[in-house]
């Protein structure tokens, strides 16, 4: 009889499906806030879509004893059949959730026999509904994987009261993110289609082009956490697969990181180092938490709200809903647009020529590894290696200062493929002093930091940022100044120092420290340093009437020692 009522449906009009009350807004207003490639060349994709209309209103009266009535009851599964035969699936679900939740109910002492028996048919006919809708839902979409679509709904009813006996035998599996997700075919995804296929035609080509060339190293990743391929979309709509990306809020990089949720999956984030911007690097911090997300979660549409909106946020979304169908949540419209976002990407992505894009070869991203310890220059190492600085500099992104971090041991500097072994063999000739040279300026009466900065070929900014600088127009004279710069540079700015008559020390002499002490005098300190008290104050560009403290640190130059 249900499949007898599901075939010839109502004589009523069908009430509106979610996708039906989606107001029919113009592509350009659903996606006017999307910023794919700003002229700045910096990526920023922040989303705006239409609010999701109110779920419909399918409460029951109770009664005085707070229990439906039958008749009620009996409404409630004639509506959840009706919109099942009129192909609103979504709709005829949530009837029959609220349905169930109420036939479930403990029963009250002394019930009639008779009602009981009226509920316990109620939740057969509801149970078998929803194993109808699955069927319906499964041949709806592409037939040759209908049978995992429905072992996949199936076991969502194994905890029921659904009979075994009607669990149909299948034949292929799809993974769980396509069973799950990628079959989904809705207003929302569509449009997403129709955008990037449309408008957004031009730069989702140039996303496929990036995609070619990291989708080995990305795909290869997420394989060794066990991650679906697909994935790699998820980047793609995060940033385009830009390692220059950065967002209106701060998150940088490929899979779009802010700083507290990278260093918490030991992405280093300071002055020298972004590695939020490293291709391989941030793959394996977005792979751990897409993990964690998963084994939260435990479906894909919620792991990718939660990647977008926050876990914490999402969860508390779940409680207040009391289920956990993303399809039916009330979301922010940014997140509530992300999931239908993935899809349409993997959907075009997956078969771009079908929707008339042109797969254009590219060279696959492929890189050595040279392990350095400490400041080491990139141009440097690119010179050892025997290629451009400019490509050893595009592969390493995240070394936002040109250079290793200093203090780093065995830090992980890319190399063209095929170029490691020399350049590691070149590298090791050069003295570590010689990688990278720390210079120390002492301000002078009128100098300012643009002065200083072109004197030593770097940026005011630069000069700023390491020395902690809040004013650029506030140093005094005296204040010392740390500046890094490659060896050649450290060269012509010790030339320019011997022009302006600093002092400039003899080849091979090294330079030792002193830390003044309580009682000390520059007589003293150049004893126990064995130089001359002229020495230090040339060194240390010390006036005569100038007074030491304690605390200050002062440098002397002697002969082949450390």
């Amino acid at each position: 009889m249900v499949l007898l009522l599901l075939a010839t449906g109502c004589a009523t009009a069908p009430a509106p499906g979610p996708e039906q009350a989606l107001p029919d807004l113009a592509l350009e207003e659903n996606l006017a806030n999307v910023q794919l490639f700003p002229q700045t060349g910096e990526e920023v994709d922040t989303l705006a879509q239409p609010s999701v209309p109110a779920t419909p209103d399918i409460s029951l009266p109770l009664g005085p004893d707070g229990f439906a009535s039958l008749a009620d009851l009996e409404g409630l599964w004639a509506e959840a059949l009706r919109l099942g035969a009129d192909e609103h699936l979504g709709l005829a679900r949530d009837h029959l959730f609220v349905l169930q939740n109420e036939v479930d109910r403990p029963l009250q002492e002394g019930v009639s026999a008779d009602y009981a028996a009226h509920l316990a048919s109620l939740n057969r006919r509801a149970w078998l509904l929803q194993g109808i809708l699955a069927e319906k839902e499964a041949f709806s979409n592409d037939p040759d994987q209908a049978d995992s679509l429905l072992a996949t709904s199936y076991g969502r009813l194994a905890n029921g009261a659904f009979p075994d006996s009607l669990v149909p035998a299948t034949g292929i599996r799809l993974d769980d993110l396509t069973a799950d997700l990628l079959t989904e075919d809705n207003q929302a995804v569509r449009r997403w289609i129709e955008y990037f296929t449309g408008k957004g035609r031009r730069n989702f080509q140039y996303w496929l082009d990036r995609k070619a060339a990291v989708e080995p190293l990305i795909t290869s990743i997420l394989a060794e956490y066990d991650l679906p391929a697909e994935l790699i979309y998820l980047s793609m709509i995060e940033s385009g697969l830009s390692t220059r990306a950065v967002s209106s809020v701060g998150a940088v990089g490929p899979w779009q990181f802010m700083p507290g949720t990278a260093k918490s999956y030991q992405l280093r984030v300071d002055w020298w180092a972004d590695e939020r911007r490293d291709m391989e690097l941030s793959t394996r911090a977005a792979a751990n938490h897409i993990t964690m997300l998963h084994e939260q979660f435990g479906d894909w549409a919620l792991v990718l709200a939660a990647y977008n909106g926050g876990h914490n946020r999402l969860a508390r979304k779940i409680r207040q809903h009391g289920h956990d169908n993303f399809w039916e949540m009330r979301l922010p419209s940014q997140t509530t647009a992300y999931v239908p976002k993935f899809i349409a990407a993997a959907r075009v992505g997956t078969h771009p020529e079908k929707y008339g894009f042109e797969t254009r070869p590219q060279t696959p991203l492929a890189f050595d590894v040279v392990k350095v310890d400490d400041a080491t220059d990139l141009d440097l190492i690119a010179r050892c290696a025997g290629v451009d600085p400019a490509v050893v500099k595009d592969l390493n992104p995240a070394l936002i200062r040109g250079a290793s971090p200093p203090k780093s041991k065995a830090y992980p500097v890319k190399v063209p493929a095929g170029t490691g072994s020399r350049a590691l063999a070149e590298l090791r000739k050069i003295p570590a002093d010689r990688r990278l040279t720390w210079r120390q300026h002492r301000v002078q009466r009128g100098e300012t930091l643009g002065h200083i900065a072109k004197e030593y070929g770097t940026s005011v900014g630069d000069i700023a940022k390491l020395n902690n600088l809040k004013d650029v127009h506030l140093i005094r004279p005296g204040k010392q100044l740390l500046i890094p710069m490659p060896a050649e540079l450290a060269d012509l700015a010790r030339s320019r120092a011997a022009e302006k008559g600093h002092y400039v020390p003899p080849s091979g002499y090294t330079r030792v420290s002193y830390k003044v002490q309580k009682g000390d005098n520059l007589g003293v300190i150049a004893r126990k340093l064995g130089v001359t008290v002229a020495h230090l104050r040339k060194v240390n560009a010390i006036p005569r009437k100038h007074v030491i403290y304690p605390g200050q640190k002062l440098y002397a130059y002697r002969p082949g020692q450390g």
